[in-house]
């Protein structure tokens, strides 16, 4: 992974092999990044994305073996009690330019992971809530 620091923000790369989320959170928590937003692109490995099922409380995970085009990934960055967390979703398209997409629990980079990180400047929390059974921002 390498970083470069610009006027608003972070842009970061992660490199071949790279497991996207636990690299992004980790940077976030390295730079004090407690709040602010992300987009990227590239071309990552087996991601696995989730769906949350509402009525059952759980998320339906799939793992898409292969390689794939990042089309766009968007998310935030949290506290979480002591830790950052990053909540991401992402779009990716295979060969045949279909698109699949999802709440984004893991990935490798397969080429590039090309990120643009900007800080919110203040600590967003998010805390367990009973009625959906997720972890949601309280602020």
């Amino acid at each position: 992974m390498k970083s470069t620091r610009i006027a608003d923000g972070f842009l970061v790369r992660c490199e071949i092999g790279d497991e996207v989320v636990s690299t992004l959170t980790r940077f976030a928590a390295a730079m004090e990044i407690h709040s602010g937003t992300i987009m990227g692109i590239g071309a990552l490995k087996d991601p696995e994305l989730g769906f949350y099922d509402i009525h059952n409380r759980k998320y339906i995970r799939s793992k898409f073996e292969g390689d794939y085009e990042l089309v766009g990934l968007s998310g935030n960055f949290a506290r979480l009690g002591d830790d950052t967390i990053l909540h991401c979703h992402a779009a990716f398209s295979d060969t045949q330019f279909r698109v699949i997409g999802g709440h984004l629990f893991s990935a490798d980079v397969a080429v590039t992971g090309e990120f643009y990180i900007r800080p919110g400047g203040a600590e967003i929390a998010r805390a367990p809530d009973p009625e959906t059974g997720l972890n949601l921002i309280k602020n």
